[in-house]
């Protein structure tokens, strides 16, 4: 089986605005895993943030990603996470619930740079990026 991992938006942000591009977690973690996935709520984030003159761009970095679907299954995790940490006073943007659940119902480890509110979520497998090495 292929070494997956699923990406957050911020990922794609930082890289955007690098000068050293080489440099991102973005593409230090490309060299790392075998597969990098996303949710289509983080292919919404991007194009939706991307003026008309980035938008070729994005598309040249989307087109070589695997999108991952939005369902029902995913919708049930959402759900669960919501009340989750709605229940203890937690709660963050709907976003970012449906990218961890995309991750979770995956089961992807997701990669992120917005530790800070995807760490409230149970199930969810998170990259320690500060645990690997940057030469890499």
């Amino acid at each position: 089986m292929a070494n997956r991992i699923t990406y957050d938006s911020s990922l794609f942000i930082d890289h955007f605005r690098s000068r050293n591009k080489d440099n991102t977690w973005f593409c230090r973690l490309s060299l790392i895993y075998d597969e990098i996935l996303i949710s289509t709520i983080v292919k919404y984030e991007i194009l939706c943030g991307a003026s008309d003159e980035q938008l070729e761009y994005w598309k040249r970095i989307l087109d070589g990603i695997e999108v991952l679907a939005f369902d029902c299954t995913i919708v049930d995790a959402a759900c669960q996470i919501y009340r989750q940490l709605k229940q203890s006073g937690c709660l963050i943007g709907l976003p970012d619930i449906l990218i961890a659940a995309t991750a979770i119902t995956n089961n992807l480890p997701l990669a992120t740079l917005n530790r800070k509110h995807f760490e409230r979520i149970d199930k969810l497998r998170l990259v320690d990026l500060f645990g690997i090495d940057p030469k890499q």
